[in-house]
């Protein structure tokens, strides 16, 4: 739960400190390795403080969330270039193309929601791989799928990403990638928000498409 994830990582950087205090032969190389550690951890509960935060922000009974007409066409666009840089780092092209299409949202919400999505998919994919944004709509409705070629998630765990804190065993096993198991219950309260639907379809090793639906409206 969450009090168990804070509650872990400070009582390590705890006692990380206190032992450094005690030790009357620490080095000055030393002790700038510990503040280092101690400043990776700090910034990890930062990360996880405010993943919180943004659950929290997302419940449905939060009256003050706003909806209004949004183009989602700008909202991915949006999302896109705030998380560029990360996919740059590591050569991930993200191919999209998409058109004025609009919605009943709330703007800061959608931009939340996809780089989210794309920041799972950049985390979870190889390097120098892609991935692929597009529209399939209908008269009433319009759904956005999201396409990559990552490690997957196996049949078994599918069930249970949206829980809190959950990580599939594949993703575990990306000791290199950080993460709370946070991401997409945050984007499954966003979705839920804007009374849409999210659906994640993936294979072990061979990616993951994930599909979200809204509501179009009348330009």
């Amino acid at each position: 739960d969450a009090s168990h994830q804070l509650r872990t990582p400070i009582t390590a950087l705890k006692s990380s400190l206190e032992v450094s205090l005690r030790d009357k032969n620490l080095t000055l190389p030393e002790a700038k390795k510990i503040i280092m550690d101690n400043l990776i951890d700090t910034n990890q509960l930062q990360s996880l403080s405010d993943s919180l935060l943004q659950l929290s922000q997302y419940q449905p009974s939060n009256t003050t969330i706003q909806l209004e007409k949004v183009d989602l066409n700008s909202t991915i666009n949006e999302a896109i270039n705030k998380i560029k840089q990360i996919s740059r780092e590591k050569n991930i092209t993200i191919s999209y193309s998409g058109k004025k299409t609009y919605i009943q949202g709330n703007r800061f919400g959608l931009v939340d929601l996809f780089i989210i999505l794309l920041d799972n998919a950049i985390k979870y994919s190889p390097i120098k791989s892609s991935i692929k944004i597009d529209f399939k709509g209908a008269d009433k409705a319009l759904t956005v799928l999201i396409k990559d070629h990552g490690v997957g998630i196996a049949e078994k765990d599918l069930p249970r990403v949206f829980e809190r804190f959950y990580r599939s065993e594949n993703v575990r096993l990306q000791k290199q990638t950080k993460g709370f198991g946070l991401g997409l219950a945050i984007a499954k309260r966003i979705v839920d928000v804007h009374k849409g639907k999210i659906i994640i379809e993936s294979q072990k090793n061979q990616g993951t498409t994930v599909s979200v639906t809204f509501h179009k409206i009348n330009r």
